[in-house]
């Protein structure tokens, strides 16, 4: 198709809604529209998308969230033109959810919201395996936790869905570790003990910087202090000795 055809095809899609939207009633299928937009975008995530996401885990679940976010986006961004005077006039006059955010929230109820258990284990486990050694995929990674970010109208998502998890078991890994350096290296209070908590600090800062949200870096920071920087009197401490 040349670029003049499709160019001509769009504008006729364009003036179909325009039509559709501006005659009087009874022939005014303004909100008739709206709830067909709806209907369509929600099956197609439910029907489509969701189903190519269900069966796969691993980096191939992070890697298919990401194409199928970048497609989405793709198709708000084609379809917001075609819809436009629908968008810009009829919705707003009635004060319904834009269809940008309409689309955004549609991924995130048919799709996000039945993945993001699985997919937020797959990205704290990547991380986990990263601290005993695993070469993983930043890039990757925060691509994820960009969806988490983008997808929730706000930070919501992020803390909910993914930080709460990642600090958990940032403590949990790090209190073992604590443990394990302290009978290592006599106390907490000893210089090599102090050398390798600094080394942990740094480390995932390291990895703070490669995909986690800024706002994640001062919580993650005091939480490894608490577990690592133990003073002496601390049940840490007493335990280990």
């Amino acid at each position: 198709m040349s670029k003049s055809s499709s160019e001509d095809d769009n504008m006729q899609l364009y003036m179909m809604v325009y039509s559709m939207c501006t005659q009087k009633p009874p022939h005014n299928y303004a909100q008739q529209l709206y709830e067909r937009y709806k209907t369509d975008i929600d099956g197609y995530n439910s029907s489509m998308v969701l189903r190519s996401m269900r069966q796969i885990n691993g980096d191939t679940l992070l890697k298919r969230l990401v194409d199928r976010w970048r497609n989405h986006k793709k198709i708000v961004i084609s379809e917001t033109r075609f819809f436009f005077y629908l968008d810009r006039y009829y919705i707003s006059r009635k004060s319904l959810v834009p269809l940008e955010q309409l689309n955004l929230c549609s991924f995130r109820d048919q799709v996000y919201s039945e993945l993001k258990d699985k997919i937020t284990r797959t990205v704290v486990d990547m991380i986990s395996d990263e601290r005993e050694g695993k070469v993983i995929d930043h890039a990757l990674l925060k691509d994820v936790l960009d969806v988490y970010v983008q997808i929730g109208l706000g930070m919501e998502c992020y803390k909910v869905d993914f930080e709460n998890a990642f600090l958990e078991s940032t403590r949990n890994y790090y209190s073992n570790k604590a443990q394990t350096l302290i009978l290592e290296y006599n106390g907490p209070d000893s210089p090599e003990y102090m050398l390798k908590a600094v080394e942990c600090l740094q480390a995932e800062l390291e990895r703070a910087s490669h995909y986690l949200h800024s706002s994640t870096e001062p919580k993650l920071m005091q939480d490894l202090q608490s577990e690592l920087m133990i003073a002496p009197g601390e049940p840490h401490t007493e335990e280990a000795n």
